[in-house]
């Protein structure tokens, strides 16, 4: 039940550090020796020792503790682990069998958690992250350091949903010679002013960043190549204009955020080949084998 005693301990003394005096703590601290098993004082036999008062001073005022743990705030802690210890004690008794044995559970399980995670700090040395490590993973992921394709590209695009003789109507009209012109932004003007629902776009992006359909459709499609697409209701015909290949930042700038992307998985691995050394030494027997 340490878990618990010990979470419900510094919310009591944040409580509890602005509350009265209590001369029978205060006495307690100055009587008694300083030997982290002295016991400084027992709720119905069960002991309070220094060391666990020592323990949620800590816990309670993290690294601020030696600044700030002096023999008022102590006492008021101490106050704090009587309160939690008699609680603690009240809720055991009320357990049934079948509580206990899940409360014991609980404690056995983070008592494990608390044992791996220190033997996790004493041998997990993650190898560094190398030079080769990062170049290699630099190579592999040039889009992530400004590298890639970028592309130019027109849009004529239907600027409502179409019923199905307005589509074959569009689709005819797209499918023209009209549509296979240079300049599609004066050409949809002039569509426009003859009433038919089509509005003109151009961009200039990286594929990947658009949604789809349309970064499949400029994706898949060459520079100098005219697609048409009808998804959703809307009818699409993109014009790729150009493409051009963007360099990447230099390996030099970018090596200490690759490093950073890496060393997590140089832990992973660390915990890995730990997990693996340390059931090699162990004996395992499993019962269904």
């Amino acid at each position: 039940m340490p878990r618990v005693e010990w979470t419900l301990g510094c919310l009591l003394a944040a409580a509890l550090l602005a509350g009265c005096r209590d001369d029978d703590g205060a006495d307690a601290l100055a009587q008694v020796p300083v030997e982290p098993s002295a016991t400084l004082v027992t709720v119905d036999d069960s002991p309070i020792t220094r060391a666990q008062l020592e323990l949620t001073v800590e816990r309670t005022l993290g690294e601020s503790a030696p600044l700030f743990a002096n023999d008022e705030v102590e006492r008021k802690i101490l106050d704090s682990l009587v309160a939690s210890r008699a609680m603690a004690l009240l809720a055991e008794r009320e357990l049934d069998a079948g509580e206990r044995a899940q409360l014991d559970l609980k404690a056995q399980a983070y008592r494990e958690e608390l044992l791996v995670r220190h033997y996790l700090e004493q041998h997990a040395t993650p190898e560094p992250v190398t030079s080769e490590q990062v170049a290699d993973y630099y190579q592999r992921h040039p889009e992530e350091f400004g590298g890639g394709v970028e592309k130019s590209f027109e849009i004529i695009a239907s600027d409502q949903a179409l019923e199905e003789p307005q589509r074959a109507e569009l689709i005819a009209l797209l499918s023209g010679a009209e549509a296979k012109g240079r300049d599609w932004q004066k050409q949809v003007a002039a569509w426009r002013a003859a009433g038919k629902p089509l509005e003109y776009r151009s961009n200039r992006i990286k594929p990947e960043l658009l949604e789809q359909p349309l970064r499949g459709l400029v994706e898949s499609t060459e520079a100098g190549s005219i697609a048409p697409l009808y998804a959703d209701g809307q009818l699409l015909l993109v014009r790729v204009t150009g493409e051009e290949r963007l360099p990447a930042r230099p390996l030099s700038e970018v090596s200490g955020e690759i490093r950073e992307k890496l060393a997590p998985q140089a832990l992973k691995q660390a915990v890995k080949s730990l997990s693996e050394e340390a059931t090699r030494q162990v004996k395992v027997q499993y019962s269904s084998r």
